[in-house]
């Protein structure tokens, strides 16, 4: 293993669950939420956004979702938040309707249930690919739970569909299709998600995904009309697209890829772009071919979550929970004595550690954390194509039994 001893493995993850609280205490200042980070509670900042969808849908006002002024002007008046933030609803119309529950409820008893189903969703991940509790609890106390539960964000429902999505996707695609239609109210990780599929021969669960998909557009469509989707179209995408080719560093700081790297180093748009393009062709490729030659071990499904993620030019803290379950049982698991370790020592304790530093480094404009997860994973490919093949005993382990 790559953390090797049972002092070693408690040393990591409680001391990087203390890390990770002890930033965000100092940083985010938790207590104060009326002109800092926080809004409306210590924790969960972007539950702003996921709650005031789903209450903007109850009231029959979805316009202003995409009216800015007016939507950051609601939320200052309702939270009495006197920061200079700015909130815009980044998400398709097609995540509304799992919204209204939550935004059904008043915000904290609301943001509690979020974060509690969230976590949940994470253990259970966990469980899904190692029956051993120890992984699961890792997972949880996890530098990027934190950051997940800190920001508010549902990682840990896109971590336990991506893990069912790939463990499932050759035995029962149906099943992995629409828990890919599901990801993709996230749409780029679901894209490049099943490209990684296609590439490790789970063509039927991604040609599963395109009815699924379909029909939660559908849905949205029914329920709230086509003006959201209009709005979608015409005025968040161009937003996000400004945002990210114009690199707006007070919005993008803590985005962990090797674009924003880029960008925060001088490089042009064109030049940060190549250089994203050729990283994620190359560890795309990869970890759905590794999965393709190897099969699926808890290495191999770290690997091509992670490529999946690390592939995107945009992407925060908080989404490495999608590979955390994987990692967790990969660094932490006992499934069997020969199983070679992921990463060696150091590479391996600096992966699971980058979300607890990703805050204070984007403050600093360091894109320090952006080459430690692209330097993991493709330290992590190379040794395991070096490998010269897994060995098919490391299948992954579920906690019940599927049915074929």
């Amino acid at each position: 293993m790559s953390v090797a001893t049972q002092r070693d493995r408690s040393l990591l993850v409680y001391g990087g669950f203390a890390l990770s609280l002890a930033v965000v205490i100092v940083v985010c200042r938790p207590w104060n939420l009326t002109d800092h980070i926080m809004i409306g509670a210590p924790f969960g900042r972007d539950y702003v956004n996921f709650w005031m969808g789903g209450r903007l849908a109850l009231e029959g006002r979805l316009d202003l979702l995409v009216d800015l002024r007016a939507y950051n002007a609601l939320i200052a008046d309702k939270f009495s938040h006197w920061n200079d933030d700015f909130f815009i609803f980044s998400y398709p119309p097609t995540l509304l309707p799992f919204l209204v529950p939550f935004g059904a409820m008043p915000y904290v008893p609301s943001l509690l249930v979020w974060t509690a189903v969230n976590f949940a969703l994470l253990a259970w991940s966990a469980r899904l690919i190692e029956r051993d509790r120890w992984p699961a609890i890792a997972a949880c106390l996890s530098p990027a739970a934190v950051m997940m539960m800190t920001y508010g964000h549902f990682s840990g429902v896109l971590a336990a569909l991506a893990t069912v999505a790939v463990t499932r996707g050759r035995a029962r695609p149906l099943l992995a299709g629409m828990c890919l239609a599901l990801i993709s109210v996230k749409p780029q990780f679901a894209a490049l998600l099943g490209i990684v599929m296609v590439l490790a021969g789970q063509w039927r669960a991604v040609a599963w995904s395109v009815p699924g998909a379909a029909g939660l557009i559908g849905l949205s469509i029914l329920l709230f009309g086509i003006a959201p989707w209009r709005g979608f179209f015409e005025v968040t995408v161009p937003f996000h697209s400004w945002l990210i080719r114009e690199y707006v560093v007070d919005h993008l700081r803590n985005t962990l890829s090797l674009y924003a790297a880029a960008r925060l180093e001088g490089l042009s748009f064109a030049a940060a772009q190549t250089l994203q393009a050729g990283f994620s062709l190359a560890v795309v490729a990869g970890s759905g071919l590794l999965v393709l030659r190897d099969g699926l071990n808890p290495r191999t499904l770290t690997l091509l979550l992670l490529a999946a993620l690390a592939a995107l030019p945009y992407f925060q803290p908080h989404d490495l929970v999608i590979a955390i379950p994987a990692l967790a049982v990969a660094l932490f698991g006992g499934q069997a004595a020969d199983q070679r370790p992921l990463l060696p020592f150091v590479p391996a304790v600096l992966l699971w550690l980058a979300p607890s530093t990703s805050i204070p480094f984007g403050i600093a404009h360091w894109p320090i954390v952006n080459l430690i997860v692209a330097g993991a994973l493709i330290t992590g490919l190379v040794r395991e194509w070096r490998s010269g093949g897994a060995p098919r005993n490391l299948a992954l382990r579920p906690v019940t039994a599927d049915r074929h």
